[in-house]
């Protein structure tokens, strides 16, 4: 939608108000017909300076035109002061503040003062003046409604975007997390069945069956991960995690301190196990492996530690993880948690913190 359109909706009922204000004043034309064509091509001149000065916005130039234009016709005569109105119906389009004040107190001055002068105090007196008055405010506040509700428009979509991205960063972190461990684990078995192939094809077979029993139940936690996120259990992604690492040939130790972790713990931490479980097999090339889940001050802890020359995150594979460690770390947040990593030539150690309450 273009600039322009928005700005005829917002402001098209001062369009609309415009013909019926300098409907009196053609009422009122002098019976010659010079001077009368004189005033009606005042009126239109009057107008077409409020419609170009409502449309354009140009305040600078418009304006000044559009008061000097509206003293003139006011001077014609009785029946003319309605013209003030004009004044006090384009001000709140194209003013804000004190200039939008001072418009509406000038047009309420002028109608007063031409009133009093032309036409004398009569019974209409104040009613003229106050419909000037009131006509200002009336179109300020309404003007102003029509832009908070663009506004609040506006606000919503931007917040449907921002909710778009962030369900999206969700499902490719979700995927991630799902999918790359059982892809890593795959990946460990195929070239254990390539090893084993030749000189001890019962083994390779185990493997192969490993392989399509992981590939059916990464199946099913996509199909699950479709219609909600994933719920993970602490207890089965250490045992997994453990049986995955000891297939790649690292020795790995499990040591959990606290009898019980609460649902919303167990499952960061559960990711966290998953997470580093990945980067042990993809990144390290570590001979062990220690996972070590602890309670104290009020948080869980949860380690991972190999004695993989990881290199710091700027190394080779140092990307792919940090990768996987940003959407855990979000994951933990989520979960007042953090992640703290600590990588080095002599091994890798992470470690989550999440309350334990």
């Amino acid at each position: 939608m273009s600039g322009l359109k928005c700005h005829l909706q917002r402001h098209g009922v001062v369009l609309v108000w415009l013909p019926v204000l300098l409907l009196f004043p053609l009422l009122n034309l002098s019976g010659d017909v010079l001077p009368a064509m004189g005033q009606i091509v005042l009126v239109l001149a009057i107008g077409a300076a409020a419609a170009a000065l409502v449309v354009t916005g140009r305040v600078p130039v418009l304006l000044p035109v559009l008061v000097v234009l509206i003293v003139l016709a006011a001077l014609q005569g009785e029946g003319w002061q309605t013209v003030w109105g004009v004044l006090a119906i384009v001000a709140p389009a194209v003013l804000r503040g004190w200039r939008l004040l001072v418009a509406i107190a000038a047009a309420t001055v002028g109608v007063t003062v031409s009133i009093a002068v032309i036409e004398g105090v009569g019974d209409t007196y104040l009613l003229s003046v106050g419909g000037t008055l009131l006509s200002g405010v009336t179109t300020t506040s309404f003007l102003r409604l029509i832009e908070a509700v663009e506004q609040l428009r506006r606000t919503r979509e931007e917040l449907a975007r921002v909710a778009v991205a962030e369900e999206r960063a969700r499902m490719s972190r979700d995927l991630h997390d799902l999918l790359g461990h059982t892809l890593s684990v795959m990946v460990v078995k195929a070239e254990a069945v390539r090893r084993l192939a030749a000189r001890d094809p019962e083994a390779a077979a185990a493997h192969a069956a490993d392989i399509e029993e992981v590939g059916r139940a990464a199946l099913a936690d996509v199909r699950v991960a479709v219609d909600q996120m994933k719920t993970l259990s602490l207890a089965d992604e250490l045992d997994g995690a453990r049986r995955a690492l000891d297939a790649a040939g690292i020795r790995t130790s499990v040591t959990v301190a606290p009898p019980e972790v609460p649902d919303i713990a167990g499952q960061a931490l559960a990711w966290v196990v998953r997470e580093g479980a990945t980067n042990v097999l993809r990144h390290s090339g570590a001979a062990t492996c220690r996972f070590e889940l602890t309670e104290g001050g009020g948080e869980f802890r949860l380690a991972v530690v190999d004695d993989g020359g990881g290199g710091p995150v700027g190394a080779s594979g140092a990307g792919e993880r940090s990768g996987g460690l940003e959407g855990l770390r979000q994951r933990l947040l989520a979960v007042d948690g953090r992640l703290d990593v600590q990588p080095g030539e002599d091994g890798f150690r992470l470690e989550a913190r999440v309350p334990a309450s």
